[in-house]
């Protein structure tokens, strides 16, 4: 009789660390699948600031903006220029001198494309919901049609294209600085490089 009990006793403990396993296992495939998509997000910070150095160009007078192409643009004189490492995406971004303090967040799009954007703190406006100051974006291997459209100048570095698009000018409440970090980035970004 002993022997009887002994065994269904097992027999029920075996049983009940089945089901637990079984209910812990269909609740880590539940969380897995319901999980919200979250956006890879990496901030630095650049507070290296120089003398302002001014470039007016005719796109920051209101011209119209011509198509992006793969050509470099015309050499930048290097001393001209500051970087940024961009570590997820392991470029190096330059812009230059004189922008001032400049942050970015790597980001990706609903299609896992990878975009990193710029921002300054000073230019946080008060027009814009949850407005963060940025200011810029780099996509990397654009590949979608509302990509295209919004890149102002494009350029490759090893095996992959990036996309430079800047933003609108409805959110900062101090236009003339957008214009300087926006043009900063537009006469750098023909030297982003592949970081080693």
């Amino acid at each position: 009789m002993a022997k009887g009990q002994n065994r269904t006793g097992l027999i029920v403990t075996i049983v009940v660390l089945g089901l637990t396993l079984a209910i812990v296992s269909t609740i880590v495939i539940l969380n897995g699948l319901n999980k919200p998509k979250v956006e890879e997000t990496t901030s630095k910070t650049d507070s290296s600031k120089t003398e302002p150095t001014t470039t007016t160009t005719d796109s920051d007078k209101g011209a119209t903006t011509t198509p992006a192409t793969t050509k470099p643009a015309p050499s930048v004189d290097p001393s001209t220029l500051s970087s940024i490492d961009v570590d997820p995406l392991k470029i190096t971004v330059f812009y230059t001198k004189g922008a001032g303090a400049l942050e970015y967040s790597v980001k990706r799009t609903a299609d896992r494309t990878q975009y990193v954007e710029f921002s300054a703190p000073g230019l946080v406006g008060t027009k814009c919901t949850d407005d963060a100051g940025v200011f810029a974006s780099i996509i990397e291997n654009p590949a979608s049609t509302e990509d295209n459209t919004s890149i102002v100048q494009k350029t490759t570095a090893g095996d992959k294209t990036y996309g430079l698009t800047l933003a609108g000018t409805n959110c900062a409440n101090d236009q003339e600085l957008l214009a300087t970090y926006q043009t900063a980035f537009k006469n750098g970004f023909s030297s982003l490089k592949v970081m080693e």
